[in-house]
């Protein structure tokens, strides 16, 4: 059976070990996390800029052609898809 039971200053030590190395895996995860959501960040600001980019220029066509021509691609689009 072991008896062994660490000296109180020897916890100290251990402690302090457990808490740089828990500060270095914080300091490495948020290195490598920062490269991977930057990466994923970027990607989906492009879709929703694209998506943003082609739903005002809808709205802008549809106000036009609306404002120019009388006719309404929303009405129209609904009778198009009856067919």
């Amino acid at each position: 059976m072991n008896t062994y039971r660490p000296t109180q200053s020897s916890n100290y030590w251990m402690l302090a070990l457990k808490f740089v190395i828990l500060i270095l895996g914080l300091y490495l995860s948020a290195l490598v996390l920062s490269k991977v959501f930057s990466l994923v960040f970027a990607v989906t600001f492009f879709l929703i800029r694209i998506l943003v980019f082609i739903a005002v220029s809808f709205v802008v066509l549809h106000f036009f052609l609306k404002l120019l021509f009388k006719v309404d691609l929303i009405k129209s689009g609904k009778h198009f898809i009856r067919r």
